[in-house]
């Protein structure tokens, strides 16, 4: 597909290589996504076998179709319908904004897993700049 046409498509569309490299996208992915290269960056790891597989059938000509997390450009996720169609090994995918919570995929105990891993890394945190803070202190007297 000519570049030019590509950036005008309406909705979030990348042109993507077996790898996840993005060849090209849409002028309308970069008000959605954060600027990257590659599509791997803005997937949530939990939503990663999904796309896994949605790259490994590049050999299929039919379209496939899951529903995946994408970090958004205010780094939180959002829930994106994401259908693929491979041609000549340049894969034409298209993620559209899924607004209803019973498309997500996300359960509440991924949630509760995930701020609790948020919260032992704060802690973590914590603790290394009380132990700087420290350093510091002693290095002053």
């Amino acid at each position: 597909m000519d570049t030019m046409v590509t950036k005008w498509i309406p909705v979030p569309y990348f042109q993507i290589s077996r790898e996840g490299t993005i060849l090209n996208s849409s002028n309308t992915s970069h008000s959605y996504f954060p600027e990257t290269s590659n599509i791997w960056t803005i997937i949530h790891e939990e939503h990663r076998d999904k796309a896994i597989f949605m790259l490994s059938h590049n050999a299929n000509p039919y379209p496939i179709t899951h529903h995946l997390m994408l970090k958004v450009r205010n780094n939180l996720f959002g829930n994106f319908k994401c259908t693929i169609q491979w041609k000549d090994g340049v894969g034409h995918l298209v993620c559209t904004e899924a607004k209803s919570m019973k498309d997500s995929t996300i359960t509440s105990s991924s949630v509760q897993k995930s701020l609790i891993d948020t919260q032992k890394r704060l802690k973590e945190s914590e603790k290394h700049l009380e132990n700087v803070a420290k350093v510091v202190n002693i290095r002053k007297h």
